[in-house]
């Protein structure tokens, strides 16, 4: 169930951080770094293991891999502009320093 709980936490952050990064340019891409950052770093301090932040990230990354893929309508969320490399630049450094924080 933790398990579950983390990949859960990690694609609900994507999905929020996706399309709140699109908002308000400069204010939204930094509270979608900000949101990504907190929900990784806080399910290490529920489940105190690095393997639970490491689950939410891949399920981050899943929803974020699919989002800047195109869809069945040839819709795509996260562009290649400079936003949507900022973000996703931002967003994987913040995931990594998230990981590599202490879980205690």
């Amino acid at each position: 169930m933790k398990y579950f709980f983390a990949v859960l936490a990690g694609a609900v952050a994507a999905v929020a951080a996706i399309f709140l990064h699109l908002f308000m340019p400069p204010f939204g891409i930094a509270l979608a770094i900000i949101g990504t950052f907190t929900t990784i770093w806080s399910i290490g301090r529920i489940f105190r293991k690095r393997r639970f932040k490491t689950i939410a990230a891949f399920g981050w990354s899943a929803i974020f891999l699919r989002a800047s893929t195109f869809g069945s309508g040839k819709e795509i969320f996260v562009q290649g502009d400079n936003l949507g490399n900022a973000f996703f630049f931002l967003s994987f450094l913040a995931l990594a320093i998230a990981i590599a924080l202490p879980t205690n």
